[in-house]
């Protein structure tokens, strides 16, 4: 969306605001007619945003409001790219459709000392495209508290192909970052 952050408010024009309302509707944040004015209705859709992200909801888009609706906008952003082969590889995954490749992505960590949580979504976009987000939370790590995994798959003909796979972290305190990102811990 934005690769050059801009500040923008309430009486800002141009291309940017363009970009700004767009990607606030992509988000079902309604900033009203998409004009490249930033008026009363996208400020209120800014502020909506920005309180969802748990942001300071002053209507204005600095650096942490864009950073926040351009990973909003594109689900791969502050992930770490995982070589798809050596997922499947390192995982085992021997399935071939979503709910299959869920369930290997979950067996065998039964007696895995530490986990104290696990959340696993399986999300269809839209035809022939699926999304597996694979949550641990409470590591037995020094540094890593946490570890999310997306695996997408898109569907060639009858046969599923995982075609892209990213890992985030959360780190232990004091360890680093305390919110979802591609950086590994230290």
């Amino acid at each position: 969306m934005n690769s050059i952050s801009i500040l923008l408010q309430q009486g800002s024009r141009g291309p940017e605001v363009t970009k700004l309302q767009e990607g606030l509707k992509n988000l079902n944040f309604d900033p009203g007619i998409i004009d490249g004015i930033f008026g009363p209705k996208t400020k209120q859709a800014v502020i909506n945003f920005q309180k969802s992200q748990k942001l300071v909801p002053d209507g204005i888009v600095g650096d942490k409001t864009w950073a926040q609706l351009n990973a909003a906008n594109n689900p791969r952003s502050n992930f770490q790219v995982v070589n798809v082969q050596e997922f499947i590889s390192s995982e085992g995954i021997t399935a071939t459709n979503p709910k299959a490749v869920a369930a290997q992505l979950f067996r065998g960590l039964e007696d895995e000392e530490g986990r104290s949580y696990e959340e696993i979504s399986i999300t269809y976009s839209r035809e022939g495209t699926s999304v597996i987000l694979y949550t641990r939370i409470g590591l037995a790590d020094d540094s890593v508290g946490a570890v999310r995994q997306r695996v997408e798959l898109k569907r060639y003909q009858n046969k599923w192909e995982i075609i892209w796979v990213g890992r985030q972290f959360q780190c232990q305190p004091g360890r680093g970052h305390q919110e979802w990102s591609g950086i590994i811990c230290s």
